[in-house]
């Protein structure tokens, strides 16, 4: 009886843990749009420019880990596009650096 008892609660906890996990990767809608109400359209890394790839790969961020990339569109016509690129430190800790479309850093 025990054996049964032990049993059943391993299965709720793992069909438990399984439905936890599947609702945590279910992407945002609402946040899907208010980046597009911001300009901004995920990209990967291999849609960067090559100026801005090299920046990304660059000794100032070796120790770092490329996550999300996004392409923001200019506010102003006639405006470059800008890039932010979200890195992750060994503590997973996300960073956002925005970069022009030559590969330099932008402030602010």
């Amino acid at each position: 009886m025990k054996k049964v008892s032990v049993l059943a609660v391993a299965l709720a906890f793992a069909g438990f843990t399984a439905q936890a996990q599947e609702t945590a990767t279910q992407p945002d809608p609402q946040a899907a749009q208010q980046e597009q109400a911001q300009g901004k359209q995920k990209i990967t890394v291999q849609e960067l420019p090559d100026a801005v790839k090299k920046s990304v790969s660059g000794d100032a961020y070796k120790d770092l880990t490329v996550g999300e990339v996004h392409k923001v569109e200019a506010t102003e016509a006639g405006a470059p596009a800008t890039y932010e690129v979200q890195f992750l430190d060994a503590n997973a800790q996300p960073t956002v650096v925005r970069f022009d479309e030559t590969g330099k850093k932008v402030e602010g």
